[in-house]
Parts: structure tokens; C-alpha cells; sequence
């Protein structure tokens, strides 16, 4: 069986896109970042951009900004209302999408070849001449409101949305990406463009491009999209005070299976044990059916059906999130073996064999990133975004092989001592379980 899984994964390795190896710079607009992967297999291009634009920016007493103002950006431009400008899109079977995020706003555009001109220019005038009328403006706001209502019913929406209230407090990644009734409600079209005039600009703006097109095409793509933005650049706000809230926290739902989230500071994209980390989570918690939590929940006790960890890095914070769900009569149980099987990864680390399998996974895995264009455009944006080199495609595997067992038992002493868990339930914790609630 592993005979056949490492044939299987060193196979898939080989099946990176050669186009994905090979991305440069290209120097379109000053002070931009734009990354370039040409392959000219199909007459389509993908864009994916991230902008210095997410909730983090929201202004006090308005969350919500960042969203709705980017739910807005395809809704009308220039002179065309939102169904004129939707109308354009689709004759020219140009997909736009917008990804508002806790630091960033990531716009995607992918476009065939010939119609690349107007996805650009149309992209362009979304950005730079906004209209945000009053009629669109009210739509998605209700939208987003309807969201919010029912998300309050989903037990791992609540989880979600009180894990980043209870762990970052009132700083702004506590908030959630969609904001609060109270906050959409206060927020005006004037609003609106104010913000996006000032965050829908060059200083920041990052920029990868995939598919069939040529530098010197891409160079004036890239202006009539961009080139009539500001070159300002916002100020990001300070780094969290004293992030976390050790210990259980109870949000209580009448639901026959609470949901859990639980996590704890994690490392920043720029520390030099992050990839030791991402191999320690992936056995952990980050390999699906063979990671340790999944292995002693679910197959050894019965507890859940899934349960998962990630490491999640923001700009200013970084953290370690897992979330579960569970019968109501277990779920004291499942916190208790949650704990317990990372107290034990924490002192003794993984197996030499766990270690080579994490490997070989994450190596050999790693080109079911880049089978379209699309996903070598979002993926080397990520990478951007991330800070990361322009050469981080050719280095990530000897990066990833170079980390020893004595690396990764280092940094799971590190990070996975649940002693500083934040964990919350949506739901209710019933009686009759070894495993107490150390605040409610």
C-alpha cells in the first residue's frame, strides 16, 4: 500500500505545469508587484490581486465596510448601472470575483484571450469609478445581513465568529469579515467610496497573472486595469495586544451537535519554523483521515466523524485553529481527547515514519495546486501575499525535505501545549464527564 501511494504522489509531483516552475517578474506599474506565468496551451487568462482592503481596516462603528463595498465592486462602474455592467461580463463570458478577507481583498478575473481588452477595462472601471447606488448598495447590504442572520442558527459559524471575538477582543481581526447588523446598517454610499478610494490603491496592490499572454501584452493589460488608481498606500493598523483566552468558553444553542472551535498563537509566514510547523499540523491534525486527532476521535473513539487543524497566518497575527463537531453527550469528552492527544504530540513529537509520509504528502500533492491557469494565478498571489520569494516554487520541496525530526519535535513542544488553548462551543456541554468548563 505505501509502495503504491509513493508511486502515486512522486507521479503527481511530475506533474507540475512546467509554466508554474517558471513565473517572473514583470514591471507593469511602479511600486506593484505583478507575477507572471505564461503558457499559451489555452487562450484563457486568470488575474488574481489581493489589495490592502480587509476587515482589518473596517473604521469603528462601521464593520462590515470591507465587504460591502467589495460585494459592490461588479454592481455598477462608470456609466453602467450593476445590470449593464453584469450584462458585459456575461456577453463577454468574463467571470469577475471578489474575496473580502481579514487583511486583504483578493479580486479574480479570468477571461479568453480575445476578450482580455474589455475584462480589463471593465475591471479598470470597477475599481477607479464605483458607483454604489443606492438600489445596489441596499441589495447587497440585505444580503449580507441575511447571511449574518443565518449564520446565528449554524453552531460552526457561531464557534468561528466567537473564537475571533473571545481571542482577539476588541481588535479588528476579532471582528468578523462580514461585519454586524449595527455596523452595515450605519454605512453609506459616501462611505463606501470613500473607503474604497483609499483602499483600492496601488501602495500594497499585489498581482499574479496565468495563462496566454505575453509580457509586453500583460504590461498594458495591467495599466488600463490598475494604472488610474492612487499610489497611496494605507496605514495597516498596529500588531493585537496579548491575543487568547486560555480555557473553555460556552456560546449556548439549543443544537443536538455543538460545534467546536479551538486554537492558540501559531507562527507568523516569516518565521524560520514555519515549515516545521506545517508539518508538525499536517500530522496532527491537517492530514484528514491519517492525522493523530482524526486517528484517536474518530477511529479509535467514536466521537466524530471530522475533525481538522490548520495553520492560519494573517499579517499581524498567527494562528493554530482546529474545529469538531459532536453529539451533545460527548462533547466534554472530545474537548478532554482533543487535549490529550496534543499534549501528547507536544511532548514526544511524530514518529520517524510520520515524518517521511508528511513529506512526501506535501511534496508529492503539491501540483494539484496549478491545473488551470486560475490556480496558478490564485496560488502564486497567496504566495505574494505571503511574502514569500519569487523562487519559493523551486525551493519549497528542499525546503520541505531539509526539515529534520528533531525540527519538528521542537516546534510541536512549541506551539501544540493545549495548556493555552482558546476553545469555544456552540451548544451546550452536558453533565456526566470527566472534563470541566473553566469559564462560561
Amino acid at each position: 500500500m505505501i509502495g503504491r501511494l509513493t508511486a502515486f504522489l512522486l507521479a503527481l509531483l511530475m506533474l507540475l505545469p512546467a509554466s508554474a516552475a517558471k513565473v517572473k517578474p514583470v514591471d507593469a506599474l511602479p511600486g506593484v508587484v505583478v507575477w507572471h506565468s505564461e503558457d499559451h496551451t489555452v487562450p484563457v487568462i486568470a488575474l488574481s490581486a489581493t489589495f490592502p482592503a480587509g476587515s482589518v481596516y473596517d473604521p469603528s462603528g462601521k464593520a462590515g465596510m470591507s465587504a460591502l463595498a467589495a460585494y459592490s465592486l461588479t454592481e455598477g462602474a462608470g456609466g453602467l448601472n450593476s445590470e449593464a455592467y453584469q450584462q458585459e461580463l456575461a456577453a463577454h463570458g468574463i467571470k469577475l470575483e471578489v474575496l473580502p478577507a481579514r487583511d486583504t481583498l483578493t479580486i479574480r478575473l479570468t477571461t479568453q484571450t480575445a476578450n482580455a481588452k474589455e475584462a480589463f477595462r471593465l475591471l479598470g472601471l470597477a475599481l477607479s469609478k464605483p458607483r454604489f447606488d443606492p438600489d445596489a448598495v441596499t441589495r447587497v447590504r440585505l444580503q449580507l445581513m441575511q447571511e449574518l442572520d443565518l449564520g446565528r442558527e449554524d453552531p460552526a459559524t457561531v464557534a468561528e465568529r466567537g473564537f475571533y471575538s473571545l481571542y482577539f477582543g476588541p481588535y479588528t481581526y476579532g471582528r468578523s469579515v462580514g461585519g454586524d447588523t449595527r455596523g452595515l446598517a450605519s454605512i453609506s454610499a459616501q462611505d463606501l467610496r470613500a473607503f474604497a478610494k483609499t483602499h483600492w490603491v496601488r501602495g500594497g496592490l499585489r498581482i499574479a497573472v496565468a495563462g496566454d499572454v505575453t509580457p509586453a501584452v500583460l504590461t498594458t493589460l495591467i495599466q488600463s486595469a490598475f494604472g488610474a488608481l492612487p499610489e497611496t498606500t494605507p496605514v495597516f493598523p498596529p500588531w493585537p495586544y496579548r491575543p487568547g483566552a486560555p480555557g473553555l468558553h460556552t456560546l449556548p444553542m439549543d443544537v443536538p451537535q455543538p460545534a467546536v472551535v479551538f486554537g492558540r498563537a501559531g507562527v507568523l509566514r516569516s518565521d524560520r519554523d514555519y515549515i516545521a510547523a506545517m508539518i508538525a499540523n499536517y500530522i496532527l491534525g491537517g492530514s484528514g483521515a491519517g492525522s493523530r486527532l482524526t486517528r484517536e476521535l474518530r477511529e479509535n473513539r467514536g466521537l466524530t466523524y471530522d475533525i481538522a487543524t490548520d495553520l492560519v497566518p494573517y499579517r499581524r497575527a498567527a494562528l493554530i485553529m482546529g474545529a469538531v463537531s459532536t453529539r451533545k453527550s460527548a462533547m466534554r469528552q472530545t474537548i478532554a481527547a482533543v487535549r490529550e492527544t496534543m499534549r501528547k504530540f507536544a511532548a514526544d513529537g511524530p514518529t520517524q515514519q510520520e515524518l517521511n509520509d508528511a513529506k512526501l504528502y506535501l511534496n508529492g500533492s503539491f501540483p494539484l495546486s496549478f491545473t488551470s491557469n486560475a490556480d496558478i494565478a490564485a496560488q502564486i498571489n497567496a504566495f505574494q501575499e505571503l511574502g514569500l520569494p519569487l523562487d519559493y516554487l523551486d525551493r519549497r520541496a528542499g525546503l520541505i525535505n531539509a526539515v529534520s525530526l528533531n525540527d519538528v519535535r521542537a516546534v510541536a513542544r512549541r506551539l501544540f501545549d493545549p495548556s493555552r488553548l482558546t476553545i469555544v462551543v456552540a451548544g451546550t456541554l452536558t453533565t456526566g464527564n470527566t472534563e470541566p468548563a473553566d469559564s462560561q
